[in-house]
């Protein structure tokens, strides 16, 4: 589905895969794979392979059929030819479904593994459809402390107002995390954020200055390809934006 064309802006795609269980070996293989086959490409400016958690994808137990990539590009232009690269077209007729959401940044505070060049849209509209995407490294000592706050945070976070796609996201286990999820719009957004246990988390990692680098960006969705569980979940909500 394609909402409208923004070909001069930094653009972001975030992409899932996921495996049937005799190609699982092949995509935990891609981790490492990816790193050689990614930075081949035009135009790519960061770019994180990742794994994801079970369940509702912020378990501590990793699900071992998803994988995926987040990347930076220049432009929209060259996201587009990365979705039509050799390199992709193999991730994707080795999966049983992939998804890819693609965005453009609006905003961001912190950095992850020392990126930190987001060219956000300078007078974007804050409303609709809107991507959330935190990280972290956790500190070694204040990983158990952080690992018992996940359930009750994940409970809140299932099936919350508004939430339309999210996953837990990381590349090494445990210390290593991320969350990237799609809401509704901003308000249901920021009411799961402060007025949640998350907020009550959140201040208590500050407290204990747990994170040893972090980052917050927020990001306008604006295409998809592919499904998720068999749908696409967030293209009607875009869809209703760019009427």
């Amino acid at each position: 589905m394609r909402a409208h064309s923004s070909d001069n802006h930094q653009t972001v795609t975030v992409s899932f895969f996921r495996y049937p269980r005799g190609e699982r070996r092949w995509g935990m293989k891609q981790m490492w794979v990816s790193r050689k086959r990614m930075q081949s490409l035009s135009g790519l400016k960061f770019f994180k392979p990742f794994g994801t958690g079970g369940g509702a994808g912020f378990s501590i137990r990793p699900d071992l059929s998803t994988y995926g990539i987040l990347a930076v590009w220049e432009s929209e232009t060259h996201a587009n030819a990365f979705v039509q690269s050799d390199y992709f077209e193999e991730l994707r007729s080795h999966s049983a479904e992939f998804y890819t959401i693609f965005l453009h940044p609006l905003s961001s505070r912190g950095s992850w593994s020392g990126f930190s060049d987001w060219q956000c849209l300078a007078d974007a509209a804050e409303e609709g459809v809107m991507g959330v995407i935190t990280r972290a490294t956790i500190k070694p000592r204040f990983a158990w402390k952080f690992w018992t706050m996940v359930p009750r945070t994940s409970k809140d976070h299932e099936g919350f107002r508004g939430l339309l796609f999210s996953r837990g996201i990381g590349e090494v286990p445990l210390t290593e995390q991320a969350t990237f999820s799609i809401w509704k719009d901003s308000d249901s957004m920021k009411e799961f954020a402060y007025k949640t246990f998350h907020a009550k988390a959140i201040t208590e990692t500050r407290k204990r200055k747990g994170f040893r680098e972090e980052m917050y960006t927020r990001l306008k969705p604006f295409r998809t390809i592919g499904t998720w569980g068999g749908e696409d979940p967030i293209q009607r909500h875009l869809a209703a934006v760019h009427r």
